[in-house]
């Protein structure tokens, strides 16, 4: 991010813990943020909160970039749904959500309070063991 004059902030929340694939996480997290880097304009800032709401661990993003096309918003984790200036294949965000939903969890976008794009994945939390 800083390649292309973005400022990212990180506000993580210690502690959480959930049950998920690593591999699937991983790469749904990449393809969220490979999105911030390929829609936002130099300058931008992203900030990434970790914390818990409710019985869910959240991962949130947001920004302060255009936000989503209106149009688009209804489809944006449909299979070949893309920006009319998006050079990818319409399969980042509905790959995301796959991997929430095969997780127990959920995925949603919102106008953020950056003025720009707001993303929220929750994921179930793992339950506590008890001794």
């Amino acid at each position: 991010m800083a390649e292309h004059n973005q400022d990212l902030v990180l506000d993580l929340q210690s502690q959480i813990s959930i049950d998920a694939d690593p591999s699937l996480l991983s790469r749904a997290v990449v393809n969220l943020l490979d999105n911030e880097l390929t829609h936002l304009p130099p300058e931008s800032r992203v900030i990434i909160r970790v914390r818990t709401s409710g019985d869910s661990a959240e991962i949130l993003i947001e920004d302060n970039g255009p936000g989503f096309p209106a149009e688009l918003r209804d489809r944006i984790f449909d299979r070949f749904v893309k920006g009319k200036q998006s050079k990818g294949h319409g399969l980042g965000l509905a790959f995301v959500n796959a991997v929430a939903q095969a997780h127990g969890g959920t995925i949603s976008i919102s106008d953020g309070p950056l003025g720009g794009a707001q993303i929220s994945l929750k994921l179930p939390l793992s339950p506590v063991l008890t001794a």
